[in-house]
Order: structure tokens, then sequence, then C-alpha cells
């Protein structure tokens, strides 16, 4: 989320100018501070602590932790629009796909797929086991966790910003796709004790 605020906070397009040194971008102008000028940054704090992701997480740590019950009728509505939200996301997702076949999507895809369903698990599982001596059920479940396709929230941060909501539909429909056989490949390890639960015993 952070990077893609930047991106549009400093005017990214398919061409956007390239600032000399000491020069910013601001709104896809040149601006005369730094890099990234003063008001750019206070933008970018702004764009992220108003987030609606960040302000529903922080309102659901304060009511949790208030022990806050909402009546029941609230409680109804809360449940209707959280489960309209991803039924919502999927299409919209799929409305960008339809719109940009598969046949055209960009080469980054071709490293972000297997850092999401490769490297991020082979990443988790090492630095587990070199932080400590965790349970091994906590292990193989952020191995699993890890091994997860990309989430639609990242198509609608991208939707939100304006930025890579193509790169985002494709690598989250690519990732859906391959995780069938990474995810059981995963797990085959795992029931078959092939995967020990620390690394370095």
């Amino acid at each position: 989320m952070l990077a893609m605020t930047i991106m549009r906070k400093r005017g990214y397009h398919e061409t956007w100018p390239v600032p000399d040194a000491g020069h910013g971008v601001q709104n896809g102008e040149f601006c005369d501070d730094a890099p990234l000028c003063a008001r750019c940054r206070c933008g970018i704090v702004h764009k992220i602590v108003t987030h609606p992701f960040i302000i529903a997480t922080a309102a659901g740590f304060v009511a949790a932790f208030a022990g806050f019950e909402p009546p029941a009728p609230l409680q109804r509505l809360i449940d209707y629009l959280a489960q309209a939200a991803a039924p919502c996301a999927l299409f919209a997702m799929g409305v960008t796909l339809a719109l940009r076949p598969l046949k055209r999507v960009p080469v980054e895809i071709g490293y972000i797929v297997p850092a999401k369903l490769l490297l991020l698990p082979v990443t988790m599982y090492l630095v587990l086991g070199l932080a400590g001596n965790f349970d091994p059920v906590w292990v193989y479940t952020a191995v699993l966790l890890a091994a997860l396709p990309t989430a639609t929230n990242v198509f609608i941060i991208g939707q939100q910003y304006g930025v890579w909501q193509e790169r985002a539909s494709a690598t989250i429909l690519i990732t859906t796709v391959l995780s069938v056989a990474t995810v059981t490949i995963v797990l085959y390890l795992i029931k078959s004790g092939l995967l020990p639960g620390d690394p370095f015993p």
C-alpha cells in the first residue's frame, strides 16, 4: 500500500517525468524540494492513515479491546456488508481481466508469481527456523499461509490508487490457479513428514 501511495503521489503513469538530482515530483510535476518533498510525504502519510483498511483495522482493535458488542440490527448490517465485499472485489477484478486478456499481461508477472508462491514460503520457513524453536504447528501454519495465492485486497488497493490494476488482477488469477499445485505440494510435504518442523535442529 505504501508503494502504491508513493507511485500515485509521484504521478506514476505509463510515462512519467524523471526528476533530476535534488528535484522531486509532485502531482506529476517537478518541484524544487528534496526528491520527496515535505508536502508529498505528508500526503503519503495522510493517504495511508485514512485508508479504509487501516481505519477498519484500528476500529476493530478498539472495539475488541473495549469489549464492544454492536446491537443485533447493526451486527446484521455489518455481516451483510462483509459478505458482499469479496464478491464485489472479484467482480471488479473479473471486469479488469476481461478488458485486458492474459496474452497481454506484462512481463512483471514472470517474477511476481514465483516470488509469491515459491520464494515467500521458503523464506518464511527459513526465517522461522532461524528466529527460534517454534512449535511445528505454527511453522506449518505460517508456511501454508505464505504459500496461498495473492489476496483480492491487492487489487482493491491498486484500484483505489489507480496503479497496477491489470497486473494485480492478473497476479491474483495466475497465483490462484497455480496455487492448486503448490499448496498441494506443501500439504503433501507436511503430511508425509518430508518437511521438518525445524529446518535447523
